[in-house]
């Protein structure tokens, strides 16, 4: 079920990304005004940190799967705080835009920035909340049910963020 959850999940994104390809072709130099506002490295800094994450996790089930418990235990716990400074650096970032006033309604570009990257902050506040769960499953000494949600289908959900940021970067960030 969680493939079927991701492949909706990128589905909406790719559609919001053609969208704002085609709003973008339409209006290229309000588009690349409005990009030149955006903190690159702040983006940049995310990129890294959303990735080591994602790195972390597959460290997380490597160990898991070899029977260190508490080492997966440690690398998810590691990819958790990354996901928490995801988070505090947009907070950051999205400060910095309201103090600016671009925010929504101030032209398409925002509009679609505000919706693309909120959403993602969605996404990555969830898939904490899920590397928690696992870590703290693996932490009490508690299998996985064959059916359950595993830590292969947690990590999943939290590599679709690390793909979805991937994307959005370049996409609102440098192109």
């Amino acid at each position: 079920m969680i493939w079927v959850f991701i492949f909706m999940e990128l589905l909406a994104f790719g559609l919001a990304f053609i969208v704002f390809a085609a709003l973008r072709s339409k209006s290229l130099a309000v588009f690349e005004a409005s990009q030149a506002e955006l903190n690159q490295s702040f983006a940049l800094l995310n990129t890294v940190v959303l990735l080591t994450s994602g790195y972390f996790v597959v460290l997380a089930n490597g160990c898991y799967d070899s029977g260190n418990q508490r080492n997966s235990v440690r690398w998810l716990a590691g990819a958790i705080a990354l996901g928490g400074v995801f988070v505090a650096v947009k907070a950051i970032e999205y400060r910095d835009k309201i103090a600016h006033g671009l925010t929504t309604g101030v032209n398409q570009f925002f509009d679609f920035y505000w919706l693309l990257t909120a959403f993602h902050l969605f996404h990555v506040l969830l898939g904490v909340l899920v590397l928690a769960y696992m870590a703290r499953k693996i932490q009490k000494g508690e299998a996985f049910a064959a059916a359950d949600f595993n830590l292969k289908t947690g990590s999943a959900f939290w590599h679709m963020c690390d793909l979805i940021w991937v994307l959005l970067f370049p996409l609102l960030y440098l192109i």
